[in-house]
């Protein structure tokens, strides 16, 4: 026996109350049918099953849970990312940051880049896919945003080039080892800021008092271990800390790079 079809797209959509192309998405991740189907076929009707899944994903919606969350995917740089709530999800805004570092890196060029608190691994897959001779570490205190990068790293086919490690900041590499660059978007909210972001895991979010709990320790690792260069993803209210902090700083220069909303988003140190 045939299982019993139920409401049609259009009026699915009309009941979900999202913005209609959410909608559609939606259903299109329930259907695992192109959104171009669903626009040119809205008297297409849903099995109960597939009804009850959209009906549950779009209630979490309305209240708020991130739309890459529900899907388990998100986009960055062209490229498709996994992700669960473990992991901050990727932002625009960071892809800034992938472009300043290979607007200074050749292709040809062997150079090693740590990405710290790696995260789903946006930042660390995306530059090994970009720059094939890089050799890439990729860094997190948790084991399970690890497990996402990982799972990423082999989608987007560079496991092999990427080197894992579990631990805080830069204590998982040793000192005899060289780097060329440190790139990283470290926690950098405060408290208060956390209420912005209620479905985001806390460990990836909260700097501190001022958010720069984690930016200043690894800045300071940073020095001592000669790196050469390094971009880290900050708050805007944080320039004028961090301008006060490279102020202090021998042997290296720093600079600001704003976002293309003409925000403060990114601290640059070079060595001098």
């Amino acid at each position: 026996m045939k299982p019993r079809t139920t409401r049609n797209l259009a009026s699915l959509l009309l009941a979900a109350n999202l913005d209609p192309r959410e909608g559609r998405d939606l259903l299109s991740h329930v259907l695992k049918k192109p959104t171009s189907y669903l626009i040119a076929h809205p008297e297409t009707t849903l099995t109960p099953v597939q009804a009850k899944n959209f009906t549950a994903l779009a209630t979490k919606r309305r209240r708020g849970v991130p739309y890459a969350y529900l899907t388990g995917h998100q986009g960055f740089y062209g490229l498709d990312f996994f992700v669960t709530n473990n992991v901050l999800i990727p932002r625009p805004e960071t892809e800034q940051l992938v472009d300043w570092v290979l607007g200074r890196v050749k292709k040809t060029e062997a150079a090693t880049i740590v990405d710290v608190g790696t995260g789903s691994g946006c930042i660390a897959v995306t530059l090994a896919r970009y720059l094939p001779k890089a050799h890439v570490i990729a860094s997190d205190l948790s084991e399970k945003a690890l497990v996402v990068a990982k799972k990423n790293a082999r989608a987007n086919g560079v496991s092999k080039r990427i080197a894992f490690r579990r631990g805080s900041l830069l204590a998982c590499v040793k000192a005899s080892e060289n780097f060329d660059l440190v790139v990283a978007n470290l926690p950098y909210l405060t408290k208060a800021q956390l209420k912005n972001v209620p479905h985001e895991p806390k460990l990836a979010l909260h700097g501190g008092t001022r958010g720069l709990a984690l930016i200043e320790k690894l800045i300071t690792q940073i020095i001592g271990h000669g790196i050469a260069s390094a971009i880290l993803e900050i708050d805007p209210a944080q320039k004028p800390w961090l301008t006060a902090i490279g102020d202090r700083i021998h042997g290296y220069r720093y600079e600001f790079l704003s976002d293309l909303a003409g925000r403060t988003r990114f601290f640059i140190l070079k060595e001098n």
